[in-house]
């Protein structure tokens, strides 16, 4: 008596699945008494069919046999099992009973799973006095049976630390995992990924989260090319901040105190009019968000005329004093033959 099912049969928590169980042939004179399915391990009877009786079952509101039709013919011995649970997940023998043949069996996985819900999330964090690493973003996987696997790519230096939680139906497993580094100015904003693979995947979920993490301004101030000479109108000096959250406050001075008279601040930028003697001075940017202020300093330093004229001046002063040598040295030829000619 053969009888063929499956090796493995995979179903999804919740939903409906049918145990394949056929008789391969029926043979001339062969009748089919019973067919009977069994836990494998405990051989405890699962579902019963009789061509001559009504069938039975552990659970009658959830099984039913595929072939209702009554009578000694009978091939199909395949099982539904509607709203699997996670305990219906076992190893099944089906068996048919025949006379005068005797008896035939099979056996099959029952495998039920359950696909997750992922989520990822960024956790905001603040630069620290002592940096030490701390979780900067999560990714949860709901609801997942078996568990899911959760993984990160990201260039940065980073660990993770992984949990696992109770789903919300029973035999489901909720994980966690939490990417940890040590959280800095440089890594705000960066891209990381969470990669969950999961059986009832055809491929790996990527998803992807941005870093947040809070620090204080890190200002610089441009503006000055080391060119600025007196009388120069219309120049400026630009206050360049990066920070988290964004700055909320500019203010300009210098380290003698008070702006010059020529030195109008309007937002990050110094506007100055005319260059004088006042400019020569080190100016300081403070720059203020939610956490904290930071400042920078640039010390100008004021030229009597513009670069290009100072070169100008010095080639000309260079070309009077080759003319003079070149007046000089006729006369000078001219009275050493004299005073020579004399001692003679």
């Amino acid at each position: 008596v053969h009888v063929e099912a499956p090796a493995q049969v995979l179903g999804f928590l919740d939903a409906n699945i049918t145990l394949p169980c056929h008789l391969q042939s029926l043979a001339r004179g062969m009748q089919v008494v019973q067919v009977l399915w069994l836990l494998e391990d405990t051989h405890e009877s699962v579902a019963m069919f009789h061509p001559m009786k009504n069938p039975s079952f552990s659970d009658p509101a959830r099984m039913e046999f595929v072939a209702t039709r009554r009578g000694p013919g009978l091939q199909d011995g395949s099982l539904v099992v509607r709203s699997l649970r996670a305990n219906d997940e076992a190893n099944y023998t089906c068996e048919f009973v025949t006379f005068p043949q005797g008896s035939g069996k099979a056996s099959t996985s029952l495998r039920v799973l359950a696909k997750p819900q992922n989520q990822p999330e960024v956790l905001e964090t603040h630069v620290q006095l002592n940096p030490e690493p701390v979780p900067v973003a999560r990714c949860v996987s709901t609801g997942g049976r078996p568990p899911a696997h959760i993984s990160w790519s990201s260039p940065l230096d980073w660990k993770a630390n992984m949990s696992q939680e109770p789903g919300p139906l029973p035999g489901t497993v909720n994980v966690i995992s939490h990417l940890i580094l040590v959280p800095s100015s440089q890594i705000d904003g960066k891209k990381v990924t969470c990669k969950v693979e999961h059986e009832s995947f055809k491929e790996p979920e990527l998803l992807n989260v941005t870093l947040t993490v809070h620090y204080p301004p890190e200002v610089s101030i441009s503006g000055y090319n080391d060119s600025w000479y007196l009388g120069l109108n219309n120049v400026n000096l630009s206050c360049d901040a990066r920070s988290n959250p964004k700055p909320t406050a500019y203010m300009w001075n210098t380290t003698m105190g008070r702006l010059p008279p020529s030195a109008v601040p309007q937002g990050h930028q110094l506007l100055i009019h005319t260059v004088d003697e006042s400019i020569n001075t080190t100016f300081i940017c403070s720059v203020s968000n939610a956490i904290e202020t930071g400042q920078a300093e640039l010390t100008v330093l004021v030229r009597d005329r513009p670069p290009g004229e100072q070169s100008h001046l010095g080639i000309k002063a260079s070309r009077i004093t080759a003319l003079v040598l070149a007046l000089l040295l006729p006369v000078a030829l001219l009275l050493y033959f004299l005073v020579f000619k004399r001692k003679c």
